[in-house]
């Protein structure tokens, strides 16, 4: 069926819906530049209320490796492309990107000049709110449907044990979207996993604590779950929304970012080592410089000069980006140190 796209500021795309999309709905909107990786940033809890357009002109033509899940289930509010492939061919694939969104009841829009469209979406200045698309089907293009899911969703996280092999340490996680690629990296590092829906009470016996990444914005979080954890004195590792977490526990002010990091080629550079790594981003907000002294500073965006990692203590390790295998060893070490002196 004929599906139309409308920018809250007028600008009209259309295109067409595939599945059984029958209704119309409003949500926030957002662009990813990644090539490739797409089960990832659909499943990634960061990504929950927001339309995502992506900016590689085919996409699904590798197909669905379950494996690659972040979470439970899809988060994206829908998927807006300019060609979704109905054929996948891939050594590691379950399944088609089409059978998955539809089991999931994802909207999928296609044949839209998302060229076009990422360069309105980038046009934003920053501190700007975050824009939203509202989606028509057929001809019906008057009607104003609310936002069906809300840009600034929570994540509902589970108490859950998780153990470690050969466990090291234990540390509590004070979940707002935790992927299941960071869980598994601390897991293959001997660190079993004591995981919190985020604001339950969490006592300070344990080891070290994760404050991990997810959706909405930052100010809209209650801090005393993070200020608890600070005042532990124990070791602390936060990515993403964790991070912006603990900036804001301790006195920093955050503000958005236009259009936004989501892509997974964002060169970050370690002020220390001035050594340059290449990351996974998805995130619209960021630290501000000027609320921070820049000895404080540990990594910075090369592209746009943000505040990309943070050291409050020498046991917190804060990062923006999705930290890879050599991040989370150095947060082991710092877990090891600390049990050390004990």
């Amino acid at each position: 069926m004929k599906a139309t796209i409308k920018l809250e500021s007028g600008q009209i795309f259309s295109g067409f819906c595939m599945g059984g999309m029958t209704e119309g709905f409003t949500s926030g909107i957002v662009f990813n530049t990644s090539m490739t990786g797409v089960t990832e940033i659909l499943t990634d809890p960061s990504s929950m209320g927001q339309a995502i357009v992506l900016t590689n002109p085919l996409i699904g033509n590798y197909g669905v490796c379950y494996e690659d899940f972040q979470s439970d289930k899809p988060h994206a509010a829908a998927l807006i492309v300019s060609e979704l492939s109905e054929i996948h061919s891939n050594f590691r694939s379950e399944d088609s990107l089409k059978a998955v969104l539809e089991r999931f009841d994802i909207p999928v829009i296609t044949g839209i000049d998302t060229r076009s469209l990422v360069r309105l979406l980038r046009s934003r200045q920053g501190g700007e709110s975050p824009r939203t698309v509202s989606v028509f089907v057929g001809d019906n293009e008057q009607t104003e449907y609310p936002l069906s899911a809300p840009p600034l969703s929570r994540y509902h996280a589970q108490r859950r044990s998780v153990k470690a092999e050969n466990t090291i340490a234990t540390v509590a996680v004070a979940d707002t979207g935790l992927r299941r690629d960071l869980e598994r990296m601390l897991l293959s590092c001997g660190v079993s996993l004591e995981v919190f829906p985020y604001g339950d009470v969490i006592d300070g016996t344990y080891d070290g604590y994760l404050l991990p990444g997810g959706p909405g914005n930052p100010e809209d979080y209650d801090l005393t779950t993070v200020k608890t954890i600070i005042q532990t004195g124990k070791p602390v590792f936060a990515v993403g929304l964790g991070h912006h977490l603990l900036a804001l526990a301790n006195g920093a002010k955050i503000t958005s970012l236009s259009p936004g990091h989501r892509g997974a080629n964002i060169p970050v550079r370690d002020i220390q080592t001035g050594k340059v790594a290449i990351t996974t981003q998805n995130h619209g907000f960021t630290v501000d410089t000027s609320s921070v002294e820049s000895g404080i500073i540990s990594h910075v965006n090369v592209n746009d000069s943000s505040v990309e990692g943070l050291s409050w203590r020498e046991d917190m390790l804060s990062v923006q980006f999705q930290p890879d295998v050599e991040t989370v060893q150095e947060f082991v070490k710092i877990l090891e140190k600390s049990y050390a002196k004990r």
